[in-house]
């Protein structure tokens, strides 16, 4: 059943050669030669079709069929987050095809049994994909702009791009977040307001962000921050609400593209728009969460050791940046805390969390985890089966809340107040 796969040379998104003998322990991916009874059984089905089981490079892992309509395209390709991406110059390995006659275009391969990855599908004509996706970043973010969900399948999500995808999840991975579309009233928060913070650094003039503040039926207690509101929104944050009575929670718009970068990269923008935020709408505990750029943040305000915040989850942090290669190496938050020149401050809690699949990434998030792990603050590392990928940020978060949320219950809550909210919002927000 095993399709042979010859050696092969993977990029990453900043097209340097990263792997040079794939393995699925490294790649978590291998294509299989689909079966005629699977297919028929997966023409049948209602998203992604789970096979037999088996180990591979000592690894447990499960053979998965994906299929798609097509609806008239002259070939299909599959998306696996990550995957994919680090895959560009062999595409043939993600094209759908026809068998047996069956009109669905299908694929089937093995993924790490415990995986939580989003896949979409990218339809194409009969001229076939760009020819400069391999070896062309924009090229290849054209592609994906293009790619659809899984319509067969009721699991989604809206991934880092801001693109509606699908998820899958394999038979041993453990999901929390409910299968519910976030704009669905039950992924919403009994109280939502909009509104903006002025924030002010390096003397510069003010300039405005937005801020969405999420309440429960019940009086706030402690704060969730959160950046790149906008994904978080679209995926029901608000949820978060319900499942820790008294959690409000703030969704921080950081800006687009490059804005986003600029704000997100900058240990003295990050301090001074998270401090905005806790003075606004702030209440008693707070804890900040943030991923990719928004990880990076994190850390910085953390290491920063002069905000109002107590717990930190700075999940797949850019720590590249600054450094000679976009996605890789070690930048220079990592050279600073290399050189003793930055340490956490006493009392802090902070989670590093990394996808498996984010090969260059990890490594370095480890070894940040370890220059850290000497102070008197509590330091965890978290890895997760899939790539950089909203699909398990989720579920990290969540990991990271039930220990916060549980710590802190009690008399702590008790003697929460609001720190200094200014906004003139109303009372339920105060």
């Amino acid at each position: 059943m095993l399709l042979a796969w010859a050696r092969a040379t993977f990029r990453s998104l900043t097209d340097r050669l990263i792997i040079d003998a794939p393995s699925f322990s490294e790649t978590g991916f291998l294509r299989l030669v689909p079966e005629p009874s699977v297919v028929r059984s997966a023409g049948a089905a209602a998203g992604p079709l789970v096979g037999a089981r088996m180990v591979i490079d000592g690894r447990d892992a499960v053979s998965v069929t994906f299929r798609c309509a097509g609806d008239g395209a002259s070939g299909v390709y599959l998306v696996l987050n990550t995957v994919t991406d680090r895959a560009r110059d062999h595409l043939e390995l993600f094209r759908m095809e026809r068998v047996g006659g069956v009109d669905p275009w299908v694929l089937s391969c093995a993924l790490p049994a415990d995986v939580i990855v989003s896949y979409q599908f990218v339809p194409v004509g009969p001229g076939g994909l760009d020819p400069r996706v391999a070896d062309d970043r924009r090229a290849w973010a054209r592609v994906v702009a293009s790619a659809v969900r899984d319509r067969s399948h009721p699991r989604v999500l809206v991934n880092g791009r801001g693109h509606v995808a699908s998820l899958f999840a394999g038979p041993d991975a453990r999901l929390a977040w409910p299968a519910v579309q976030g704009d669905s009233s039950y992924m919403r928060a009994a109280r939502e307001v909009e509104c903006a913070v002025l924030v002010a650094s390096g003397g510069s003039s003010p300039r405005r962000r937005v801020a969405v503040v999420h309440d429960g039926d019940g009086t706030p207690q402690r704060t969730l921050l959160v950046f790149d509101g906008q994904i978080w929104r679209a995926n029901g944050v608000g949820w978060l609400t319900r499942r820790y009575p008294g959690l409000r929670v703030v969704t921080i718009d950081a800006g687009e593209l490059g804005e986003r970068e600029r704000e997100l990269t900058d240990a003295g923008r990050v301090e001074a728009l998270v401090g905005a935020v806790c003075d606004e709408v702030g209440v008693g505990p707070i804890a900040l969460a943030g991923q990719s750029y928004g990880g990076l943040g994190v850390l910085e305000a953390a290491l920063g050791g002069t905000l109002p915040v107590e717990c930190f989850v700075a999940q797949s942090p850019s720590l590249w940046w600054g450094g000679g290669e976009r996605g890789r190496g070690e930048g220079t938050l990592m050279a600073e805390l290399s050189r003793g020149e930055r340490r956490l401050p006493d009392g802090l809690t902070l989670w590093c969390q990394v996808g498996e699949r984010e090969v260059a990434m990890w490594p370095v998030v480890r070894r940040c985890v370890g220059l850290l792990d000497g102070a008197t603050s509590l330091v965890r590392f978290e890895t997760y089966s899939g790539g950089h990928d909203v699909a398990w940020w989720r579920e990290g978060l969540l990991r990271a809340l039930d220990e916060w949320c549980v710590r802190g219950d009690g008399a702590q809550d008790d003697k929460a107040t609001p720190i200094a909210p200014r906004l003139g919002l109303p009372t339920h927000l105060l």
